[in-house]
């Protein structure tokens, strides 16, 4: 009785090791009213280094002057609200839509599309095909010259130097749910 006793103990104890050897990352619920935005900016502790999770649309704030938008970016440091000098990322942005005319059926249209300072958006082929509140996975790596940013199969470098580099969340006129993000230093 006592070596059963001994057996199931250490059988659960080597079952709870796993789910406590691997941390999950953080949650964050961006949800911004119409022409508003929100800004979270993550410091990081040198290069190089990697940012992973996926990223959610959960709803559209109306608007006729902003899209609804996230962002994920590898950004130089700025001022709080203001733009930094040099960025590399992507996009979740969604265009309200009449439901009968979307191939999904679905209220909006929802597209990817990568962004680096001084160059205008890069739309994903087929992005615009996946229904909103899909979720979405990246990964973002930076080695101090190159930001490499990873949206499901597709994968897309971009060069970029900065000396105080953080990761900048952004998200205006919607509720974007960001999950598992998580920051990792090699």
């Amino acid at each position: 009785m006592k070596s059963t006793f001994c057996l199931c103990a250490a059988g659960l104890a080597l079952l709870a090791l796993p789910a406590t050897a691997v941390a999950a990352g953080i949650t964050y619920d961006c949800d911004t009213a119409a022409n508003h935005f929100s800004e979270l900016v993550l410091p990081t502790l040198g290069v190089p280094f990697t940012v992973s999770g996926n990223v959610q649309l959960n709803a559209l704030a109306g608007s006729t002057t902003y899209v609804p938008i996230a962002r994920i970016q590898v950004a130089s440091s700025a001022a709080p609200g203001q733009s930094p000098n040099v960025y590399a990322g992507f996009s979740l942005s969604a265009l309200p839509a009449d439901a009968k005319k979307t191939p999904s059926g679905a209220p909006a249209i929802q597209m990817l599309s990568y962004n680096s300072s001084g160059k205008d958006d890069e739309v994903l082929p087929l992005s615009m095909m996946t229904k909103p509140g899909t979720v979405q996975p990246f990964t973002l790596s930076y080695d101090g010259s190159n930001v490499s940013v990873n949206l499901g199969n597709k994968v897309k470098s971009f060069p970029l130097k900065t000396t105080e580099s953080v990761v900048r969340i952004i998200c205006s006129t919607g509720e974007f749910l960001f999950t598992d993000l998580a920051i990792k230093h090699f």
